[in-house]
């Protein structure tokens, strides 16, 4: 905040000149992202195939190992975004890294082992939310909807449908899981502390669930449970952070006079034993 403060009170030349450095450093750690999220989606193309079977593999009994396509190029574009998703995936850690060393200087220096104990962190829980959805919640939830009445129903998924579906849904459970994290550097600033989110627990229970009914992909109750479950036990995990990261005390602050209520001249009641003083 100094820093920011210093630059506002800086002549207008030499803080257009901040802006344009600041412009320049933005610029250069979206390339230094863009060269690694390039370099990943090559990597991936050539094991486009290893991924296909490995996102197929939940609804394996039910579509039989294949997906059907309605278009001349839908499958190869298929690949294409299996490769481009597997890229993103794997620059998530250089991106939380770049993102935050851009805007560290505008909350304070945080050092080292803060920023690597971040990107640690919110990259572990991102992975932990897609394994999560992926080995629990999405056979379920997939196999629910593709066996639906098969007396009625014959399922004929595309290729483009149905890894959009499942994309997205991973990202869904990956960022789900990126609360601790978001915890974490909201303690560190002073924002949140444990006695807040406490408060607010109940209305966090009630959001859970509303995100977890639109989230999964069956509508049934144990799909949505098994949604909700790690959503409330990421929020316990983030009053426990915060605790730990600001801890402050959970006693109430002293009453001053007026909040005590005053008699009929405007001033406190006497306490018990004052008149026998």
């Amino acid at each position: 905040m100094a820093r920011l403060r210093a630059t506002l009170t800086r002549p207008r030349d030499e803080a257009r000149m901040t802006i344009i450095e600041h412009l320049d450093e933005l610029r250069s750690r979206i390339i230094k992202v863009g060269v690694v999220f390039v370099a990943a989606a090559v990597v991936a193309w050539f094991f486009r195939e290893d991924i296909f079977y490995f996102l197929l593999a939940p609804a394996e009994d039910s579509l039989h190992g294949r997906l059907n396509f309605t278009s001349v190029t839908e499958a190869v574009f298929a690949d294409i975004k299996l490769a481009l998703y597997t890229a993103f995936v794997f620059t998530i850690p250089v991106f939380l890294y770049q993102a935050w060393a851009f805007v560290a200087p505008a909350v304070g220096e945080m050092g080292r082992l803060f920023t690597y104990t971040l990107i640690a962190l919110a990259s572990s829980l991102f992975i932990a939310g897609v394994a999560f959805g992926y080995f629990v919640v999405l056979p379920i939830g997939v196999n629910f909807l593709l066996e639906w009445d098969p007396e009625r129903y014959n399922a004929l998924i595309t290729s483009d449908r149905y890894m959009a579906f499942v994309t997205r849904f991973l990202l869904a459970f990956g960022i789900v899981f990126e609360l601790p994290a978001a915890t974490y550097v909201g303690a560190k600033l002073e924002l949140i502390n444990a006695p807040l989110l406490r408060k607010y627990r109940k209305h966090a229970i009630v959001v859970n669930a509303l995100l977890a009914a639109g989230l999964t992909p069956g509508q049934d109750p144990f799909s949505m449970i098994l949604m909700a479950l790690p959503m409330i036990l990421m929020y316990e995990l983030s009053i426990i952070i915060a605790r730990y990261v600001n801890p402050v005390s959970d006693l109430p602050e002293p009453l001053d006079e007026e909040d005590y209520g005053g008699g009929e001249d405007g001033r406190p009641p006497e306490r018990v034993g004052e008149r026998d003083l």
